[in-house]
């Protein structure tokens, strides 16, 4: 920072103190432990004359994130190592894997094991160098991996606090309770299903919105009669109750499933949203029905169920119910 003193001509007591602002200058910490060659090269880890795989980065006040994304076909994998700001150095706090299936395939995170870490320099919030050793998830083995990052003012993260949580979203709403030929006796339930998965780390509650009947042996959910599962249990019209039976194995009966993680990663929870829950069915302006047959006495009475599911907005709701009156006679909707 320099200093220019003005004096004005008339007062040798009277003066002005100007300041000449100058640009801070890099802050340089001394936190290197290793003396390996790392240059700007190692910023690339997958060489591609037009989509290359570079180490990116971002940081905030108490952390800093590097990471890389490989395509998997139309997918993609994320390795990301996250370090603690101790001190003005950094330290390895956790490193993670994620494969961003949300298309074709259901998304996964997996913690990765960091065996090594090795600062080569770090230029508080502008660069950051160095290698890191690490045991991959997936295959199994040990990796190697020189990197280089620089950062920007755009690349300053604020950390994301609202997460999206299944029982916000729908457990006021759950379970739905349908008593289809209104004898005082629930005969469905629109429901979710929690099941709590301890083998991955990290773990995650998987929750699954589908109808079950309370009655499995009187009161069914219809399928399409073919040769291979999946049966599709969810219908638009135009529909028939005709060429349909029940299935126990093999049925797609979810409207959606929800990943729910464990701290910190609630950041990555999400509605699967695709073709294996029937994203297709809600996409169009069409209804959507399940066709149902109920035993009542010694005889049976086809139905149907009419719904309304957006997870987006977190809606879910039966708008009609319809049971023929006349046993074995089929239903049909047209439009």
């Amino acid at each position: 920072m320099s200093l220019f003193l003005l004096f004005s001509c008339s007062s040798k007591e009277n003066y002005e103190i100007e300041e000449e602002e100058e640009d801070e200058p890099e802050v340089v910490m001394n936190c290197a432990n290793t003396n390996i060659n790392i240059s700007e090269e190692d910023n690339i880890i997958i060489q591609h004359a037009t989509n290359p795989v570079v180490w990116e980065g971002t940081y905030n006040e108490t952390t800093v994130k590097i990471s890389f994304t490989i395509p998997i076909g139309t997918e993609s994998e994320t390795s990301t190592f996250i370090f603690n700001k101790v001190d003005g150095c950094l330290n390895i706090k956790r490193a993670f894997k994620f494969y961003d299936g949300n298309q074709v395939d259901v998304s996964a995170i997996t913690e990765m094991v960091v065996s090594e870490f090795y600062t080569k320099e770090w230029e508080i919030d502008k660069k950051f160098t160095g290698n890191v050793i690490y045991t991959d998830p997936h295959d199994k083995q040990e990796h190697s991996r020189k990197f280089w990052t620089t950062f920007t003012e755009a690349d300053l993260e604020i950390e994301n606090t609202t997460y999206a949580l299944f029982n916000d979203c729908f457990g006021p709403k759950l379970p739905i309770d349908l008593d289809i030929n209104t004898d005082g006796i629930v005969d469905y339930k629109i429901i979710s299903e929690r099941v709590r998965d301890v083998g991955n780390t990290p773990q995650f509650n998987q929750y699954t919105i589908k109808l079950i009947s309370t009655n499995q042996n009187e009161n069914h959910i219809l399928s399409p009669i073919k040769n291979q599962a999946p049966y599709s249990v969810i219908f638009e019209p135009p529909f028939t109750s005709e060429n349909k039976r029940q299935y126990f194995n093999g049925v797609k009966n979810a409207l959606n499933v929800f990943y729910e993680f464990d701290a910190p990663y609630q950041g990555y929870n999400y509605f699967l949203n695709n073709d294996l829950t029937y994203k297709n069915f809600f996409e169009n302006d069409k209804d959507d029905y399940y066709i149902i047959r109920m035993g009542l006495g010694n005889e049976e009475y086809f139905g149907w169920i009419k719904f309304t599911f957006n997870s987006s907005d977190c809606s879910i709701g039966v708008l009609d119910t319809y049971l023929n009156g006349e046993a074995s006679e089929h239903i049909s909707v047209s439009s």
